[in-house]
């Protein structure tokens, strides 16, 4: 018996995973058809192995659906898109930030060193901007994961102020010693908190680091991008002592 998974477009309820499923099934040598309307998938077990262009061509009389053998690759693709829509502001925010970053390394004939800094002092100014629009909200959204709102919930309204400080002590490369002490403070805390609530897989929250101004999901990525603000700053305390 052959077993093949295949990839369906053109679903659009139930109605039509039925008939898929059931005009596949009157086929003699088909022993099933398990259809899924979310995953658009065909799961086909079969006395001989089916091309596409021969369940497309069984299909045709049932509706404009299209069958493809490259299930796999289409999902990747899929999830890939998803995931690019689903953090499209981080992903933009974080791009503004290393591009702005560039151009201060460029222009002031920096070091490795510089770039970094800037990469950090970018990083805090441009999501500070986007939590003063709303502190209120983003201090009551904060406090779901951050274990020092959460604790004590007025450091999540001056938490945007703490950011602010410390982009333009990066950008001007002062207070150096005491930022980035400070930026290991804030952010070890918050990465420990995200890591919690990600591992006990509770209801979904939003990422208070793009303020309210956009609905994102809490993720690995907000993990990924605090840790890499982490390591900066332990090698800027090494460098510095």
């Amino acid at each position: 018996m052959n077993v093949k998974k295949y990839s369906v477009s053109g679903m659009t309820c139930d109605g039509c995973v039925q008939s898929i499923k059931t005009k596949l099934e009157l086929a003699d040598d088909i022993v099933s058809a398990e259809v899924s309307l979310n995953d658009e998938y065909l799961l086909l077990s079969s006395e001989k192995n089916y091309k596409e262009s021969e369940i497309n061509e069984l299909l045709k009389s049932v509706g404009s659906y299209k069958v493809s053998e490259d299930y796999n690759k289409t999902n990747i693709i899929k999830i890939i898109s998803k995931y690019l829509s689903t953090y499209k502001p981080i992903l933009i925010t974080l791009f503004f930030v290393f591009l702005l970053s560039f151009l201060s390394y460029i222009a002031f004939d920096g070091n490795g060193d510089s770039f970094m800094r800037f990469v950090m002092g970018y990083f805090f100014l441009v999501f500070s901007f986007l939590k003063f629009q709303d502190i209120s909200q983003f201090a009551s959204s904060f406090s779901n994961y951050d274990p020092i709102t959460k604790t004590f919930y007025r450091f999540g309204l001056v938490y945007p102020f703490i950011e602010l400080s410390l982009g333009i002590f990066f950008i001007l490369g002062v207070f150096l010693l005491f930022s980035n002490i400070l930026t290991l403070f804030i952010l070890l805390p918050q990465t420990y908190g995200i890591f919690m609530k990600l591992r006990r897989k509770e209801e979904m929250i939003n990422c208070a680091c793009l303020g309210t101004s956009f609905s994102v999901p809490l993720s690995n990525l907000t993990i990924i991008e605090n840790l890499s603000m982490c390591f900066m700053a332990i090698f800027f305390i090494v460098a510095i002592i």
